[in-house]
């Protein structure tokens, strides 16, 4: 039994080592894509373009250093970060960003860099600015920038494309929608759909993530592509396609507000940095459409049909083979059948077999993958007089030569043996000869009955004096007594919501805490604030007495102020809420030592009101 535990934990440990192998080798693995960009092409003297470094597929590339070019002036600005989730499908990207400033007039090229992490080598595009005389407009006060007069209709929106506008029944025509997003943060985003009524179902496949340059703005692009394929003729306006997703909209905190006056004490402190940390955000949901687009679905050719054609529609090769070609009759054997090639495998259906006189033919069983559809069908010779297998053809219909094509496969030889013969079972023997039975092998099923059971001994000492009596017969009364004590504080945390509430405080804390401790550790920014700003509403909710989905900074203030808790701690309670609220949507990402001043800030918040009676 001991071995058998051994045995079984070393196979777990190897199990989940292999596990943790393949996932740490499939990350290593991962095609990491390497790009510059710039913001805008063209600047006045006294204007800054900013520069990008984009990494796609990692969030652990650290700033190259972009060395001296003659006429600019470089500074790093700082990293943000972007993560899609699709499916449970994560896609991840960072930016080191840089401000460009041109010290005189020409044409500067930035790029290609080049340089060598772990120990991989990164080589990107090259980009080019342009710095010119003309002098930057000045905007008045009372009138917005630049980048917040454009409309939210060139800063994200959507396009569908198909690859051919006319096609057959059955054929199919790729689509494309692209998401492009512009300086904006873009959360929740669904999958593309469309009305697809004279079509099939449309299932998008994983988006492809990268950026593209249209007019004067570079977009970050979410990709998106599916097949389909009409089913009646006619004349179609498809989509458009809509998407659903959450922008996350700013707002700023008021400046008379005393968030602000207490944070910033010091006038040496209020700068443009500090005042968009305050930032808050909130989420706008928005379901973005695109134009549609025009097709025209032909119906296939009435001439020249096969007898067998099942309206498969592309181009196809048709592979076939059978195993075992040596068998008695009545064993088995069978036919592979690969469909290969390109084209709507939805309408393909296994191939018909010819000649099948003298086999037994079973139903096909059918495994479709990625350009192929495979029909693996079992047939049953019933007499060895059979030399081939039954031939098999598959038609289909040629969208680029217009024309009907029929394979025709099989007459494969094989050999067919007479199954064994064996003779009749005998169910009932004759009777065995009593003379020739042996006596000996009947005695042995004898055994003789004692007269006497002879003298009666003690085995062993009294039940009561052994070592596990008392603790056996002490066991139900301390399960019942354990019980009883389960019960009564069950229903203490129904009946006492001022007790059940601290209770989960409590409980709500410790594990938050713990998980935020693991963030700091993982170097995960949004997680932790994210996880932060859930072991807030956890706490505060059951310890006010307010369900934890409905808890907002506005909510703690007032029930903290009701309770008479003292002013500066409510303070303080709320900028924590405002602070998560920024750090979870904020472009740039917080390094690990703020978040462990964060942690330690919470843990002090925490711990006054613990202390506090509320």
């Amino acid at each position: 039994m001991y071995k058998a535990r051994i045995t079984h934990k070393i196979t777990k440990i190897a199990f989940f080592a292999a596990i943790t192998i393949s996932i740490i080798g499939g990350a290593f693995a991962r095609e990491i894509k390497f790009e510059v960009n710039l913001d805008r092409n063209r600047v006045a003297l006294g204007e800054t373009a900013q520069l990008g470094l984009s990494f796609y597929g990692t969030q652990n590339i650290p700033a190259p250093d972009l060395g001296n070019v003659d006429g600019l002036e470089i500074r790093y600005v700082g990293p943000s970060t972007m993560m899609t989730v699709m499916n449970g499908q994560v896609s991840s990207s960072i930016t080191h960003r840089y401000s460009i400033l041109p010290l005189k007039l020409g044409r500067f090229q930035l790029g290609p860099y080049k340089f060598t992490y772990k120990p991989d080598d990164y080589t990107s595009n090259m980009v080019f600015l342009e710095a010119v005389e003309e002098k930057a407009r000045a905007v008045a006060q009372d009138e917005k920038p630049a980048s917040e007069r454009i409309d939210l209709e060139d800063r994200i929106y959507l396009t569908l494309s198909v690859d051919k506008v006319s096609a057959y029944v059955n054929e199919l025509i790729p689509v494309t929608v692209k998401l492009y997003v512009n300086n904006l943060n873009v959360s929740d985003i669904q999958l593309p759909s469309f009305a697809q009524e004279g079509f099939s179902k449309v299932d998008f496949k994983e988006p492809k993530q990268y950026r593209e340059r249209a007019g004067d703005l570079l977009y970050d692009v979410l990709e998106f592509k599916t097949n389909i394929f009409g089913t009646r003729p006619g004349d179609y306006r498809l989509g458009p396609a809509k998407v659903k997703c959450n922008v996350m909209v700013r707002k700023r905190v008021p400046k008379g507000s005393g968030l602000r006056d207490d944070f910033f004490g010091d006038d040496h402190f209020r700068d443009s940095f500090y005042e968009d940390f305050f930032t808050r955000y909130e989420k706008f949901p928005l379901e973005l459409k695109s134009q549609d687009s025009q097709l025209i679905i032909s119906p296939l050719p009435a001439d020249g049909v096969p007898a067998d054609f099942t309206g498969a529609v592309g181009d196809y090769q048709f592979i076939f083979n059978a195993n075992p070609r040596k068998v008695k009759a009545g064993d088995p054997i069978t036919l592979k059948m690969d469909i290969n090639g390109t084209g709507n495998l939805n309408t393909v259906l296994a191939p018909k077999l010819e000649d099948a006189t003298g086999f037994k033919v079973y139903e096909p069983q059918v495994k479709t993958e990625e350009g192929r559809k495979s029909f693996t069908q079992v047939v049953m010779p019933v007499t060895d007089r059979l030399t081939h297998t039954p031939r098999a053809s598959f038609s289909y219909f040629d969208p680029n030569t217009k024309q009907y094509k029929t394979i025709t496969q099989g007459s494969i030889p094989i050999i067919v043996e007479k199954a064994k013969e064996e003779g009749p079972s005998q169910v009932v023997g004759p009777a065995p000869d009593r003379e020739t039975a042996q006596p000996e092998e009947l005695s042995r099923d004898i055994v003789y009955i004692k007269d006497s059971p002879g003298d009666w001994a003690r085995a062993g000492g009294a039940l009561y004096m052994t070592a596990f009596f008392w603790p056996f017969m002490a066991a139900p009364l301390c399960m019942l007594f354990i019980v009883f004590l389960i019960e009564r504080r069950r229903e203490r945390m129904k009946s006492d919501s001022v007790y059940a509430g601290r209770i989960r405080s409590v409980k709500a804390a410790r594990e938050g805490l713990k998980e935020l401790r693991r963030r700091v550790n993982d170097k995960d920014c949004r997680l932790f604030y994210e996880s932060m700003f859930l072991t807030l509403q956890g706490y505060l909710g059951n310890r006010i007495g307010v369900s934890p989905a409905g808890i907002t900074s506005d909510v703690v203030e007032n029930a903290l102020r009701a309770k008479g808790i003292d002013v500066e701690i409510i303070k303080k309670v709320t900028r924590l809420f405002e602070l998560c609220d920024r750090a979870r949507f904020a472009i740039m990402c917080q390094d690990g030592i703020r978040m462990q001043d964060d942690l330690k800030y919470m843990e002090e918040i925490i711990k006054y009101l613990e202390r506090a009676k509320l």
